[in-house]
């Protein structure tokens, strides 16, 4: 996905956010059915969880929440892969909302457990084809 789509989507989800919060404020009219008040509930606990990963935590702590994402590719989550300084994750209960995720730079040739969250984006959505 080039920057200005995630940036696009960002902007969405942002705005898909704010007005479900907004709207969680008011009750539902009569003429007004289209409201899911428990999508909006969902929406906003998403949110919460992915505001919960921030710079200083693990690679551990990232990966109670979120699953590395391989571009459709079956690689066991017990193998170790290289360290890459920049990764992609997606969040485990729905794997279309996405974080992209910078590691402080690391010696170890190969991710390791205590890596350190340097910078995490805000979550955004993708949900192109995988595999």
């Amino acid at each position: 996905m080039k920057p200005t789509q995630k940036l696009i989507v960002t902007g969405a989800l942002i705005t898909a956010v704010a007005v479900v919060a907004l709207a969680a404020d008011q009750p539902a009219t009569k003429t007004d059915t289209s409201y899911d008040k428990l999508l909006a509930q969902k929406v906003g606990e998403v949110w919460l969880n992915c505001q919960k990963i921030h710079p200083g935590m693990t690679r551990a702590d990232l990966d109670k929440m979120f699953r590395r994402e391989t571009g459709g590719v079956a690689v066991p989550e017990s193998m170790p892969l290289p360290f890459r300084e920049h990764q992609t994750f997606g969040y485990r209960p729905c794997d279309h909302i996405m974080i992209d995720v910078d590691f402080r730079p690391s010696d170890s040739k190969q991710e390791r457990p205590t890596d350190v969250i340097a910078r995490v984006s805000k979550p955004y959505i993708d949900c192109s084809p995988r595999g």
